[in-house]
């Protein structure tokens, strides 16, 4: 795919806050507005010349951002997990962590944000992101985030499989792992934890 111009890259730019801060596509007519453009042709031009390189696809006559657009983005926050006792998961987006440079490899990613210190002893503090490859499965001694119990609570855990018994491993030693019995107790993987990011 080709690179952009330096109008191109304003315009999609526009296009990326638009759907970032008003959830929306914008229309032709804020697109002419917002950089002077003097008719709709000129617009589609650019929107064209877009399409073309990677960055917009249509579908059904309308246009939307392509993966490599939505790259460019950024990962979502989807909210918070716990790094102690599991929380009721809120899965509101807060913003987005641009990291197409990182995570590039057509997987989807998300990041949410810690909550306590169960995890410290690796590395990772309340108050930091972990980036999280999304997948449903994971392998004993990955870093995870899980949803636990009927209530879906959400917590980031060292994951160790024991026979039918599953442990969630806290690297603070003042916690103790949480034990789940495969066949009783409810455990969802949201993903495995891929990356770290802490504001200093």
């Amino acid at each position: 795919m080709r690179s952009l111009t330096k109008r191109q890259r304003e315009i999609l730019d526009y296009i990326i806050s638009s759907i970032r801060n008003r959830d929306r596509f914008p229309s032709y007519r804020d697109i002419g507005r917002r950089f002077r453009l003097s008719s709709s042709a000129t617009v589609s031009q650019h929107l064209d010349a877009l399409v073309k390189k990677g960055f917009l696809e249509r579908a059904r006559n309308e246009l939307m951002l392509s993966p490599r657009a939505r790259a460019v983005r950024g990962v979502p926050i989807v909210g918070r997990v716990a790094a102690g006792l599991p929380i009721t998961a809120i899965e509101n987006r807060e913003g987005y962590l641009d990291l197409e440079s990182l995570f590039n490899d057509g997987a989807v990613y998300f990041a949410v944000r810690v909550n306590g210190d169960s995890m410290e002893e690796a590395g990772i503090f309340d108050g930091d992101h972990v980036i999280v490859r999304q997948q449903e499965d994971a392998q004993s001694g990955d870093t995870i985030v899980a949803y636990v119990g009927d209530e879906g609570d959400a917590t980031v855990k060292v994951m160790r499989k024991r026979g039918r018994i599953i442990e969630l491993e806290p690297r603070n030693s003042a916690y103790q792992p949480i034990k789940i019995r495969s066949d009783r107790d409810r455990l969802r993987i949201a993903g495995k934890v891929v990356g770290l990011i802490r504001k200093l």
